[in-house]
């Protein structure tokens, strides 16, 4: 009898997976999953494991707590599944699944930066922006595009690269239905429509509704004439007035005058230039108008000496026919 119960104590625990004595050989299971923490002997059952609950949209393993040591982890497992969020910013509202991935966003708002850069000490709130950032010092770009080879640093921006080859506008705006390439240029497009301007000078109190703007205009205040040519030396606190400049050694004209052809170097000359048509325009016009008014004048002139003059020869008449 006392056999017996050891041949079924043995089999217990064999059954359930628990290593005895004799079973000093038993396989180990090295491969467990993120998920529910599940452990396999073997890569390909952890694979097989992964995909049938990704596929069923819930874990198998929810059946069996087994597989779960804590509370929290069945409360953590079941999220996965069910997209709960039960974390909210309080700044903004949004919400995470982990209490982690809320303080990591916390970081947003409070403006902690973590995370420094060993060759220009340049911070970060997160670890992934600092790793994102290191490659401008390595120079690595790891991601090619395969139509015209240009190679990009991450595959984010490969991606926004693509659709210059796509022609691809997805993101458009509800208001006015134009289309834009990325989201940051849909951003920048409906201040059109609401008048916003959430890029303030910090020195005059002028608003922008880019921040490109912003930049452009803070020159006013620095006096910094960072475009210089390289012909004659003269700076400029404008890439465009630099361009507009080059033309005077280059001999080129570019504008052209659609009513004479006449070409000029710059735009403000042309728009001076068709200043000129416009008054001699009116010109023209006023002088035609005093033309006609004259003439309206002379022919009233005439019509009415016409009424006297033949009211004279009736009244002649008149008294030549009298006894």
């Amino acid at each position: 009898m006392a056999d017996l119960n050891k041949i079924l104590l043995l089999l217990i625990l064999l059954s359930s997976g628990v290593p005895s004595e004799a079973g000093h050989n038993t396989p180990k299971k090295n491969f467990s999953c993120s998920a529910c923490g599940k452990h396999f002997v073997y890569k390909q059952s952890l694979k097989r494991h992964i995909r049938r609950n990704s596929e069923n949209g819930s874990s198998g393993c929810l059946d069996n707590m087994k597989c779960f040591k804590r509370k929290q982890s069945i409360d953590s497992h079941i999220k996965i599944y069910t997209g709960e969020k039960p974390f909210g910013c309080g700044f903004c509202g949004k919400r995470v699944k982990y209490l982690y991935n809320l303080k990591s966003h916390m970081r947003v708002h409070t403006g902690e930066k973590l995370f420094g850069c060993d060759i220009c000490g340049k911070r970060f709130t997160h670890h992934q922006n600092l790793k994102t950032h290191v490659t401008i010092h390595s120079g690595e770009k790891p991601f090619v595009c395969d139509i015209c080879g240009k190679r990009a640093r991450h595959q984010n921006n490969l991606k926004i690269h693509m659709i210059a080859h796509t022609g691809e506008k997805p993101f458009g705006c509800d208001d006015c239905g134009k289309r834009f390439k990325r989201k940051t240029h849909l951003t920048t497009h409906m201040t059109v429509h609401t008048a916003e301007k959430p890029f303030g000078c910090d020195v005059c109190g002028k608003r922008f509704n880019r921040k490109s703007h912003l930049r452009t205009h803070m020159i006013v205040h620095t006096g910094e004439k960072p475009y210089g040519c390289d012909v004659c030396g003269k700076k400029f606190n404008r890439k465009t007035h630099l361009e507009s400049h080059i033309t005077v050694h280059t001999g080129e004209k570019p504008f052209g005058c659609a009513i004479c052809d006449q070409g000029f170097t710059q735009q403000g000359s042309l728009n001076r230039h068709m200043r000129f048509h416009l008054g001699h325009q009116e010109s023209i016009f006023t002088q035609r108008a005093q033309r006609r008014e004259r003439q309206q004048v002379i022919l009233n002139m005439f019509t009415y000496l016409s009424i006297l003059s033949h009211n004279h020869v009736i009244n002649s008449l008149d008294i030549c026919e009298r006894p």
